[in-house]
């Protein structure tokens, strides 16, 4: 990473886009406390914050979502929430409080999910419901989603959304990162576009097309890459096969 500037506003869903090694995910885990910078500061709300791992990150207000859930199947909703709090030097647990903590939260994000449900007997769009309330239990400011839809079948991928807008109604900044750029352009309010860990741009959605993301992302047009070939001059066949009942019955090869 070198000399790479992000910004993102409150209440904002701001993409982050670039080929593979662009260095999205290392620019997301540096500030949600995974590695840590050679140089630089974050500043949020305006202030410094020093973070050093994961824990003081989440202190911050920040926290992140990878491909891989973190849940444990075999413990309920509420407890994977408040994982968290089984650290704490306390002699009790007050269960009732944890269980209704558990439901006003997957509640607040649209979600009817029993508290004490294990989470192994959810759907995958239900324990990344799951996993975004277990985030928010902390009071995060910032919520950072590594490739979130790479695991969630189209339908899941609209509940998903949905979860993001109400989190961004209620002032959460979501930081998303996706290759999927017709996502990106539905759900994204601002995109920072990466290359070989530098920012080419960064910019409303609404000033960008999707060419000119690709652009930006591989440092020229597309077509250098796929240009379009013509042929005029078509022999004939060499191979035809044909398929009857997911069966080849006959494959006949002609000079």
């Amino acid at each position: 990473m070198q000399d790479v500037t992000l910004k993102a506003l409150g209440g904002e869903i701001h993409a982050l886009v670039g080929e593979n090694g662009a260095g999205k995910s290392t620019l997301m885990k540096i500030l949600a406390g995974a590695y840590q910078m050679d140089s630089g500061e974050i500043l949020l709300k305006q202030k410094k914050v020093s973070i050093s791992d994961p824990k003081s990150g989440r202190e911050s207000g920040v926290g992140i979502i990878y491909q891989e859930f973190s849940l444990v199947p075999d413990l309920s909703v509420a407890e994977n929430i408040y994982l968290h709090l089984l650290n704490q030097k306390k002699r009790w647990m007050h269960w009732s409080e944890i269980h209704s903590n558990a439901e006003a939260l997957v509640l607040n994000l649209g979600f009817e999910i029993s508290p004490r449900i294990k989470v192994r007997q959810l759907s995958t769009s239900q324990q990344q419901v799951v996993e975004i309330a277990k985030a928010m239990s902390e009071n995060l400011d910032i919520l950072i989603l590594d490739e979130p839809t790479a695991v969630l079948a189209p339908n899941e991928t609209r509940t998903l959304f949905g979860v993001l807008e109400k989190l961004k109604s209620n002032g959460t900044t979501i930081l998303y990162i996706s290759h999927r750029l017709e996502e990106v352009f539905e759900i994204a309010d601002a995109i920072t576009i990466l290359k070989d860990g530098r920012v080419t741009r960064s910019t409303p959605t609404s000033d960008i097309t999707q060419d000119e993301v690709i652009r930006s992302m591989i440092g020229r047009k597309l077509e250098v890459f796929f240009p379009q070939k013509e042929n005029s001059n078509t022999g004939k066949f060499k191979m035809e096969v044909k398929l009857w009942l997911n069966k080849i019955r006959l494959i006949r090869l002609q000079d």
